[in-house]
């Protein structure tokens, strides 16, 4: 049973904080794949209700162009692209953040919004098609911004 402060009478308050911290828990376990505990007794009295070991790996990608999001299948060795490597998240810069998404979250939106079978010969008809450089081997696609909180998302405030 939730702890239940002698002023909350009817416990709504109590059971409306549980929920929430079983929310953030049932979250971070998700997104990150983390390792959530519950906080000991003297903890909870010190107003902490989890520790969270949480460990990933970012890519980070700079905003080229506020409108798309360039997403790399492939690079120009024709070997994975970044989509693929090692990194457990992807970090876009946006105007005042930075939108930080899962890569198997990603992978799934890229899957479900580009038509994999048509390659473009431009690069400014590539949005949800595939794109390849002359002379190189590598595979694009862009998306919209927006599409990325179709999928689990978290923001990171820009400091300047």
């Amino acid at each position: 049973m939730a702890y239940q402060n002698q002023y909350d009478k009817t416990g709504a308050a109590s059971a409306s904080g549980a929920r929430a911290e079983e929310k953030f828990k049932q979250s971070i376990e998700t997104f990150f794949g983390g390792t959530v505990t519950d906080a000991s007794l003297s903890e909870q009295y010190s107003h902490i209700d989890f520790t969270c070991d949480v460990k990933f790996k970012v890519d980070v990608k700079s905003m080229k162009d506020p409108n798309t999001i360039w997403i790399e299948l492939k690079n120009v060795k024709g070997d994975d692209g970044w989509l693929h490597g090692d990194a457990s998240h992807f970090a876009f810069e946006r105007h005042n953040c930075f939108l930080v998404v899962s890569k198997s979250n990603l992978i799934s939106l890229v899957d479900a919004k580009v038509d994999m079978k048509t390659i473009v010969d431009k690069a400014d008809d590539c949005l949800y098609k595939l794109y390849t450089r002359s002379n190189r081997k590598d595979l694009l696609t862009k998306l919209r911004p927006t599409d990325l909180t179709l999928i689990p998302y978290f923001l990171i405030t820009k400091f300047s």
